[in-house]
């Protein structure tokens, strides 16, 4: 008797605590892709027409189940870079915020993300991704990377 008890009270414990690193596990993947993808397509169109382009949020809001980014595909902006995502269905929203040399990033960063300069010497961009792991609407994992910084920051992650 004794015995079930402890097992079941380590159950209680290990499973949530193995679930949050399943979903954090399942967001980083799809993140860190996505994140490279973007970085290379934001550097890429920079070349050919001097300036970072702005990508409105794609799928519209986070989904704990996989959304089917057809339409994003077909959006001019997102045809414009040429972004190949790693899925035809994707977890995570993703923006692309930009802005000008000289121009301060602060007030553009998604609330509790901190700009690693305030007046940039080229232009830049930053790329939010918006997450819903965990099927709760209040709470989102966010993750935020920019070409001022290589860094990754994230917030609520496994959400």
């Amino acid at each position: 008797m004794i015995v079930v008890a402890i097992v079941a009270i380590l159950a209680a414990v290990v499973v949530p605590a193995f679930m949050g690193e399943a979903r954090k596990t399942k967001a980083n993947s799809e993140v860190n892709a996505m994140f490279a993808e973007l970085q290379v397509k934001e550097e890429q169109y920079k070349l050919e027409n001097n300036v970072y382009l702005t990508v409105p949020a794609c799928p519209t809001t986070p989904n704990s189940k996989p959304q089917d980014i057809s339409a994003c595909m077909s959006s001019a902006s997102w045809l414009a870079l040429r972004v190949i995502p790693i899925e035809s269905k994707l977890r995570c929203s993703y923006q692309v915020i930009t802005g000008a040399a000289g121009a301060d990033p602060t007030p553009s960063m998604p609330a509790g993300f901190t700009s690693p300069t305030t007046s940039p010497a080229t232009g830049w961009y930053l790329i939010h991704a918006k997450c819903d792991m965990d099927g709760v609407t209040t709470t989102f994992s966010e993750y935020l990377q920019s070409n001022l910084d290589q860094t990754t920051q994230v917030r609520n992650e496994g959400k």
